[in-house]
């Protein structure tokens, strides 16, 4: 479910935990399910950026290629080793909560040192800055900028920044003060902010309640 909703050039949305998102990959070594990408009437081959989550369910397994992209790759839950192909010396440990990022171009082996892993990717083109972070946040009656200005891993001049904010754990209640209308966030569910600037002047959106473990990734285009 998606809920769209803009104010002096930002774009808010609202976009709903859905399983039927969730498709295989890797044939079957577990499953993906994209959340978002920009522009998003691109073709697998042209968007600027993607954001997307995905369970590894398999001892050993090799990621999907992105020839052209960067992936930057975050486990949230899980632990797993890396072997890249291209390299026998070259082995990286992934714990739960490390990210890294690597060549869409590379091919890398996943092998499982917990039962299962769920991991979160935001894939972009080179010139494209992406950041992230993961966040316990306890707040009432915060304006929803406070919460993305609060993040200051990206400095530079942009065009369009994009914040994404990803529901792990927890629930994050919102009010939209111009229309007066309220909306729930439970784990799964995201809120995708697209403007022309680093935060939301219109102070329109406003976190009622929120006790949750949140994912906030930035990407600047």
């Amino acid at each position: 479910m998606h809920n769209n909703n803009k104010a002096n050039g930002v774009n808010v949305r609202i976009v709903k935990h859905n399983p039927v998102s969730f498709k295989p990959w890797g044939k079957g070594a577990g499953k993906v399910c994209e959340i978002y990408r920009f522009p998003e009437t691109a073709s697998d081959k042209d968007y600027s950026v993607r954001f997307s989550t995905a369970t590894i369910e398999v001892p050993e397994s090799d990621f999907t290629l992105y020839p052209g992209y960067i992936r930057h790759h975050r486990t949230l839950r899980g632990a797993c080793v890396f072997e890249i192909h291209a390299s026998d010396n070259n082995t990286l440990v992934d714990q739960s909560g490390t990210v890294f990022d690597f060549s869409g171009d590379t091919q890398l082996k996943c092998k499982l040192t917990t039962a299962s892993a769920f991991a979160i990717n935001l894939i972009h083109h080179p010139q494209v800055n992406v950041s992230d972070r993961v966040v316990e946040v306890n707040a009432k009656n915060m304006n929803l900028d406070e919460l993305v200005t609060s993040f200051v891993g990206l400095l530079n001049p942009c065009s369009k920044i994009f914040n994404i904010i990803y529901v792990v754990e927890g629930e994050l209640r919102l009010d939209e003060t111009v229309k007066d209308q309220q909306c729930s966030l439970a784990a799964g569910d995201t809120i995708i902010i697209a403007s022309d600037s680093k935060g939301l002047d219109d102070h329109a959106w406003c976190v009622i309640d929120c006790a949750a473990t949140i994912y906030h990734g930035v990407a600047v285009i």
